[in-house]
């Protein structure tokens, strides 16, 4: 689905999330993420950005390399990155910071051997009090050795998230993907004999040319497997995707339609919770009580610190983007630089929307009085001067939102509603900041 898929929900999202960023000074960037850190508590992200092929539909920042190229690229990037977590120590080391969770994601952080990941994890807990292992996304490919699971397990990931995608041969082969249906089953497998502590597995829905039944047998096989989460994401379709184009030259089906798709959200929803699947996000289902593979929140909400090529930061008050030319990031590492393209201060109100669409449209609750621990200030006083206001009575009216007076919550109606503002948001948001950076700004 492209942007022009979700109708009104796109030109939402492109008027409430619309942003200026300018080019920082490094003296600058340090001073306003210095300033801008009001929690003690946050968490961090890191890009690996090499990927062996390229998957049709992936709209972030990748490189493809060679295997027999990948030590030698992995080593110098490594040592970027080693050297960018040792600045931000520097930066913020009278904070007393607690980073409560690393996620790496890619590109492909699978295909980076463990020792790297102990180096890293190293340096991180010399610089800040560090209180998690990492949680890294993962090719079920790359998984398929049973020696490899257990380098990663060993190297200090506790969390995976399989990019599955699919148990359908037919759904891997449209959406570009190289692994096999058995390569996700073995690594599965092998991440568990590993003693991996939460395996969550991605799987994508709305590929060109899927029916429902298709999906609903995916869902059926997938909770039959040894697995905490499953995750279950739209094709989202960027235009410079090669799959994008595959699709506008005949060469592979067109995607189903909204009717489709919104029988496939409801579908997750009725299959995964009768299976012990309990949606914590309206794309999440754990079997776990109060875990989650998050990723989204933290780039919503904040806080987060983030590093490596193409990673992005928001500590609440403040957004940046780092570069996402690899030889830019190691030259301003080279001169003691922070790697930053792109950054812009973010005004209360906005970091407000940004929680309340968070907690509301993606983990289905917003509490009233934990937005007053996070904002001190009461819901009604600080969203109601916003146009957020009038766009929840609508929702109310709709019958896709009830409000109690303490919680705001998302009914099994308004699922479908939340949808279609999530994936118009990551469209907007995420996915055109990684076009931007790609094209250098």
């Amino acid at each position: 689905m492209s942007r022009e898929a979700f109708g009104i929900w796109d030109s939402i999202s492109r008027k409430v999330f619309r942003a200026t960023y300018s080019v920082p000074k490094d003296e600058v960037f340090r001073t306003k993420l210095l300033n801008s850190i009001k929690d003690r508590e946050l968490a961090a992200y890191i890009h690996i950005p090499f990927c062996t092929g390229t998957c049709w539909f992936c709209p972030y920042v990748r490189y493809v390399v060679s295997r027999s190229e990948l030590e030698r690229v992995l080593s110098k990037y490594f040592r970027g990155l080693i050297k960018e977590v040792r600045m931000y120590g520097e930066l913020l080391k009278d904070l007393n910071l607690r980073i409560t969770d690393v996620h790496v994601g890619g590109g492909t952080p699978s295909l980076v051997p463990g020792k790297y990941w102990r180096e890293l994890l190293e340096e991180l807990r010399s610089n800040f009090n560090l209180s998690s292992g990492l949680a890294i996304e993962a090719y079920p490919e790359d998984l398929s050795d049973e020696s490899l699971a257990n380098d990663l397990v060993d190297s200090g990931v506790e969390e995976v998230s399989l990019g599955v995608q699919s148990l359908n041969p037919k759904v891997l082969k449209v959406l570009g993907r190289r692994h096999s249906v058995n390569d996700s089953l073995r690594a599965i497998d092998n991440l568990r004999r590993a003693g991996i502590k939460y395996l969550n597995i991605d799987l994508m829905y709305m590929t060109p040319g899927q029916s429902i039944e298709d999906w609903v047998e995916d869902l059926e096989d997938a909770t039959g497997l040894d697995v905490d989460e499953i995750t279950c994401y739209p094709t989202l379709v960027v235009e410079w995707s090669l799959g994008y184009r595959l699709m506008r030259e005949g060469k592979i089906p067109q995607q189903p339609d909204m009717g489709v798709f919104k029988k496939m959200v409801y579908a997750c929803e009725d299959i995964l919770p009768s299976k012990g699947y309990l949606g914590l996000e309206i794309y999440g289902y754990s079997r776990v009580k109060d875990w989650k593979y998050v990723t989204v929140n933290y780039e919503m909400e904040g806080p987060l610190i983030s590093f490596g090529v193409g990673s992005m930061g928001f500590t609440g008050s403040y957004e940046y983007q780092n570069t996402c030319s690899i030889n830019e990031y190691l030259r301003k590492l080279g001169r003691d630089e922070f790697p930053v393209l792109m950054a812009r201060e973010v005004s209360i109100e906005e970091r407000a929307i940004r929680y309340s669409t968070c907690k509301l449209f993606v983990c289905r609750c917003l509490r009233r009085s934990r937005f007053k621990e996070v904002f001190r200030r009461d819901f009604d006083e600080l969203v109601g001067k916003t146009g957020f206001k009038w766009f929840l009575k609508l929702l109310k009216v709709k019958g896709d939102v009830v409000d109690d007076g303490e919680s705001i919550r998302l009914t099994r109606k308004g699922l479908f509603t939340a949808h279609k503002i999530c994936w118009a948001f990551v469209l907007n948001v995420p996915c055109n900041m990684a076009k931007i950076c790609m094209n250098g700004l």
